[in-house]
């Protein structure tokens, strides 16, 4: 389990702060300079359309990639020998390659809109218009998984859609936390962060100076805002490293290897924070995709009856509770391109960031320190690339079972 370096916020403070990096850490600032492209899962011959979206934000894979080449060409790495006639260092072991990280934490993406970072608004909440409603959680309904307690909305409400695909700035990511529904003007859609741009190519065959006939394609390219930029916090950084990591430098990122600017900077966004009281409940928060396995829960969790009810007992970094209810939005998938063996890599199936857990803890805990064990975690598969991040909310049960 990774968890993440973060500033100690005093009660009462703002939840837009700003932390020094620790000694072996740096943030890594993008910024696109043409269209980004993040290919979908699905292949270009694939059935039931024949254009390509692109994921946003970038998956973290892709960002390590442009870490790793960042680093090796600001200290004139060969990639052959991966050796550097300027660094004495273990490349693999500091930076990783395709499938490990080697000493390194990431933690991210993280979408920066006009100086502030951006978090994955929890699928709880429901809007109508301007207005915005929390799910609460109702008694429990034999269902499929047993006889469980099932988000709903408040009593007479109706008409309300699920807010997906959307982010809240750290203001309305706290008031999530803290038990209530952010305003309309802390949810940021997708327009205010990128348009779309459709494009059409067709394959080539290089040898012959020809095209290939039938190998049209369509993807669907993002312009980024000038107000947008992507931030990735890494973590474990060799000390040698950092006499050479200073300058901003010009890269080709994602698909068709497009232009982006890679900034280094020493200083990062604390996550936001609930305000500290003893509770028996607990809402977790996931900020990134999680890996469990094809599962909804992590391992070690175990489907038990309480109460009359069903719910799935187990423990996270020491802390007992048992997860009650949940809100999962639809699967994220991931594939993309493995460059060492120039082959795709294989599709995995993540739980979405806005991803919600109610849990209950088997005792009444105070809040410091399940701050100090949880928040800011990342937790299942995965969690040395940022898997998994969660981030505690307070959760008001008002039912009388």
């Amino acid at each position: 389990m990774n968890k993440q370096t973060m500033a100690t916020p005093t009660t009462g403070a703002s939840n837009h702060i700003q932390s020094l990096c620790a000694e072996d850490e740096l943030t890594l600032r993008f910024e696109a300079c043409d269209t980004w492209f993040f290919r979908e899962s699905r292949p270009h011959d694939a059935v039931g359309g024949s254009e390509l979206a692109s994921l946003f934000p970038p998956p973290v894979r892709t960002l390590a990639g442009a870490l790793r080449t960042y680093t090796g060409e600001q200290i004139d790495i060969d990639w052959k020998s991966l050796t550097s006639r300027l660094v004495d260092f273990d490349f693999s072991s500091a930076l990783g390659g395709a499938d490990d990280l080697g000493r390194l934490q990431l933690n991210g993406p993280w979408i920066v809109y006009q100086g502030q970072r951006l978090y994955a608004a929890p699928l709880y909440l429901m809007h109508k218009e301007t207005d915005i409603q929390r799910l609460q959680v109702g008694k429990p309904v034999r269902c499929d998984l047993g006889r469980v307690r099932l988000p709903e909305l408040p009593a007479g409400l109706s008409g309300y859609k699920t807010v997906e695909q959307r982010w809240l700035t750290a203001a309305g990511m706290a008031k999530c936390l803290n038990g209530q529904a952010p305003a309309s003007a802390e949810i940021i859609n997708p327009a205010q962060l990128f348009s779309h741009e459709a494009r059409l190519g067709i394959a080539r065959d290089n040898k012959q100076r020809k095209v290939q006939d039938g190998k049209l394609y369509q993807t669907r390219h993002l312009r980024i805002l000038p107000e947008v930029q992507i931030e990735l916090d890494a973590k474990g950084l060799d000390a040698a490293l950092f006499p050479h990591l200073k300058a901003t430098k010009l890269i080709r990122l994602g698909g068709e290897g497009r232009m982006a600017s890679i900034e280094p900077v020493t200083t990062h966004e604390v996550l936001p924070f609930a305000k500290p009281k003893t509770v028996e409940t607990l809402l977790i928060h996931f900020l990134t995709p999680a890996d469990f396995d094809g599962q909804p829960y992590p391992a070690g969790f175990s489907k038990t009856e309480r109460n009359s009810q069903t719910v799935w007992q187990g423990q996270l970094n020491g802390i007992e509770l048992s997860i009650e209810s949940a809100v999962i939005g639809k699967v994220h998938r991931e594939g993309g391109w493995d460059m060492k063996n120039h082959q795709p890599r294989p599709v995995k199936s993540y739980i979405p960031a806005g991803s919600a857990w109610y849990c209950r803890l088997s005792q009444a805990t105070d809040w410091q320190i399940l701050s100090d064990k949880l928040h800011g975690l990342c937790v299942g598969n995965d969690t040395a690339w940022g898997r998994g991040h969660i981030v505690l909310g307070h959760w008001q049960d008002s039912s009388n079972i």
